[in-house]
Parts: C-alpha cells; structure tokens; sequence
C-alpha cells in the first residue's frame, strides 16, 4: 500500500449490474487514474452475489480527500460500471498489517486470484485497545486460518475501521464468519446502520497503476 503514514485507501462495496462489461471497462479505465494519485486497485468478487464488488483504490499521498471524492473521474468510475447511485466509500489509512503465516510458521503466500478475502467496516471504539486484543489473539486466529490481518482507520472517523482479512480457504472463511474469535467483536457492528454488510470474496485481481 504504500508508506503507511502517507497513503490512503479508497473502499467502495456496491453491485454492478453486468459484471463483464464493468470489468472490461475498469480495466480501460485504469489510464484515468494516475492522474489523482492512485497506485494500484485490488478487485474482489463476492462469493454469494456475483454482481456484488468490493474495491479498493490505494493513493500514493493523503491529498485532499474532499477534492478526491468529487473528482470527475471518480463519479465516471461509477457511472460507467452502471450504478445508479453513487455508493458510500470508506477513506483511510492502514494503521497495522499483521502478517500471520500458517500454523506450521511457514510464509504467508503472496495474493492470489481466488484468494478469500473478509471485509468488514464498522465503529470499534477506542482503536488502541481493539489492536491490543487482535495481538494478544493472534496466534488463535492464525490458528483459524486468517493469514493477513490488516486494519485501516478513517480519516473522517478516528473510532470507525475498515479490516481486510485473508482466509486460507473458503471453508475456513465461513467458520470464522460463524464463529469469530472474541478480538474480532467488530464484526458484530458490520451491516448496522450506514455499515455495509460484512463482504466475502475472491480476489479478482490486484492492478498495478503506472505512473504518468
């Protein structure tokens, strides 16, 4: 993602009503996007809805986020993969990437298409103590299968998080969706309110930006 004290992540969950052509168009569209800053963008698809996407934009600086949400570009984005309205989106910072590995201590495997991925936005409370927790359990939840475990704090919203979480396997992914382990307690708040429900997917693909 970048120098974690510098750059930003935009998140966006919503449907697009053909996913093909709206893949085919954002891959096109990918030459629009160094000009505001992006780097990479990382597509997932959701396992349950296959209209249903989660995406994320990463920045290469914290520029002006108001003036990045009203970029006609981003509005193009949206327009051009059918969504009738503009989705709410998530803008932050990574605040902490653990790494977990696999119980046998072996690597975590880079990404690949069709890795599992669980994300969840939603308010945690006080920040500090929920990273605590998530330490103190760690090797519980490598134990369940979670290899990556990253959280990201909104810039707009020092309580409310975005958690990304890579499962080994889809099998595994359920079971933690069942039964989270007691540091997770976030995803409780998942689909309250303004909160989108929590999403599982496969990674489609992670696209790196050139630069101008």
């Amino acid at each position: 993602m970048g120098d974690a004290a510098m750059s930003l992540v935009l998140a966006a969950d919503y449907q697009v009503p053909d996913f093909d052509h709206w893949w085919a168009g954002l891959t096109r569209d990918v030459r629009r996007l160094p000009g505001l800053g992006a780097h990479h963008i990382v597509v997932y698809r959701s396992l349950e809805d296959p209209s249903r996407v989660f995406v994320t934009i990463g920045f290469r600086d914290r520029g002006p986020v108001d003036a990045l949400l009203r970029s006609p570009v981003m509005f193009s984005w949206f327009d051009g993969a059918g969504v009738e309205e503009f989705p709410p989106m998530f803008v932050g910072e990574v605040v902490e990437k653990l790494d977990l590995g696999s119980p046998d201590g072996s690597a975590v495997p880079a990404a690949t298409a069709g890795t599992v991925m669980v994300a969840a936005i939603a308010p945690v409370g006080q920040l500090e103590e929920m990273r605590d927790r998530v330490h103190a359990a760690a090797d519980r939840i490598a134990a369940s299968g979670v290899r990556r475990f990253w959280i990201y704090r909104a810039v707009d919203d020092q309580a409310e998080v975005m958690i990304l979480l890579q499962i080994a396997t889809e099998q595994q992914a359920q079971e933690w969706i069942r039964h989270p382990d007691a540091a997770a307690a976030f995803m409780s708040e998942a689909g309250e309110g303004a909160y989108p429900p929590l999403f599982v997917g496969h990674l489609v693909q992670a696209i790196e930006v050139p630069e101008d």
